[in-house]
């Protein structure tokens, strides 16, 4: 193709315009779990993933795919209120997927997809192509989650993982952050950071819990309370599988799940979460750039680097529990909207001493986990 352009060591576009049509080449050094996605960003200026329209392309052993996709919030996407935002395919929100790919290849490591579009296109959730002049773009890589979903992953040594065990400790605050890219949450917790959060409990990001049966224990939630967003709307809630995400779960696997905190029920037997309190999370500074988490040695020092953001109006909603005999000896916390950015909570008996148990096997070694590569700058289609 006549224009080209090297994004990456492990990225190189190439296109062509004829016509009303654009013909693009991607070629990626990339696993056959992982996504590439390119696209327009969602500010002319600048590149910005929230508003942004892309394809994300990958392949299994035999096919490639080419899904259009429509970025509404940085999350993975999500249903709240009968609409869907985040990270989403086009024909989810009522798009249409306008990218043909016309033919994928791999070889040695490299997959290559060569797709083709309207430049502008009758879906109005679509951004134009501008045949003359820069187009700001946006791109990324990373692994793609059981769903073939696209997450933000690549290998790192885990961060030291706490454990918080004082038997005095009574209350715990929930706030949000970041998930600590390369080190955090999926390399401390050997599960995908699937929405680029965790909850933070007294300030550490995702740390085991010891607690007594029958002992009352208060969590200061302050994960948002509006649900039109689900990038700011986190319920906490207290079950016993892994992962949280309650809402987004069909009827059949809600059913597999036993909800023991967080959750009351409507007039007609409707399960719904608690309100979240205010909106309290931890940032990284405009000075910061969250790709290079990786290069923090510690969590106090990446902590340390944030600001804690709390909204002005409200306060934390309150969730009392008093573990007793019928919960299981392990649970976890999570979020009511999103999966994977919770963990253990150990329920001891009322006479044992706390110990903490050694880290699992692995825990300080390497696991996948975030990263979003994206471009500065402007790409002429010409």
């Amino acid at each position: 193709m006549p224009q080209c352009e090297q994004l990456h060591r492990d990225l190189q576009i190439s296109w062509s315009v004829f016509g009303d049509q654009v013909t693009v080449e991607v070629a990626a050094r990339m696993e056959l779990e992982e996504y590439v996605a390119f696209g327009m960003s969602g500010n002319p200026d600048r590149p910005e993933m929230v508003g942004g329209d892309a394809v994300l392309l990958h392949r299994d052993d035999f096919l490639g795919y080419a899904n259009d996709i429509n970025i509404t919030s940085y999350f993975p996407c999500t249903e709240l209120l009968n609409q869907k935002k985040g990270v989403c395919l086009d024909d989810e929100v009522g798009g249409i997927q306008d990218y043909q790919l016309m033919t994928s290849s791999r070889d040695d490591g490299v997959s290559v997809f060569t797709y083709r579009r309207r430049l502008q296109t009758a879906d109005d959730g679509d951004i134009p192509y501008e045949a003359k002049g820069p187009n700001m773009i946006i791109w990324a890589i990373g692994r793609l989650d059981a769903a073939r979903r696209p997450t933000m992953h690549r290998a790192c040594t885990a961060w030291e993982a706490v454990k918080l065990t004082d038997a005095s400790t009574v209350e715990f605050t929930a706030r949000l952050g970041p998930d600590g890219g390369p080190r955090g949450y999926a390399a401390i917790t050997g599960q995908p950071a699937l929405t680029g959060k965790g909850w933070y409990i007294n300030g550490f990001l995702a740390p085991e819990l010891y607690l007594r049966r029958n002992t009352e224990y208060t969590f200061k939630v302050e994960g948002g309370a509006s649900p039109h967003d689900p990038a700011t709307y986190h319920p906490l809630i207290i079950t016993d599988e892994p992962h949280g995400g309650f809402s987004q779960l069909s009827e059949a696997q809600k059913s597999q799940v036993r909800v023991l905190a967080g959750v009351d029920y409507t007039q007609r037997g409707d399960i719904r979460p608690m309100r979240g309190g205010r909106l309290c999370e931890w940032k990284h500074p405009s000075n910061l750039d969250r790709r290079r988490d990786a290069d923090v040695p510690t969590f106090p020092e990446y902590r340390n680097e944030l600001n804690l953001q709390c909204e002005s109006e409200g306060g934390p909603r309150d969730l009392k529990i008093m573990p007793n005999k019928s919960w299981p000896a392990t649970v976890y916390y999570n979020s009511w909207t999103g999966k994977n950015m919770g963990w253990k909570i150990h329920i001891l008996n009322e006479q044992s001493d706390i110990v903490a148990l050694p880290l699992r096997s692995g825990a300080a070694t390497t696991y996948a986990s975030a990263v979003l590569l994206v471009i500065s700058g402007a790409l002429a289609l010409i």
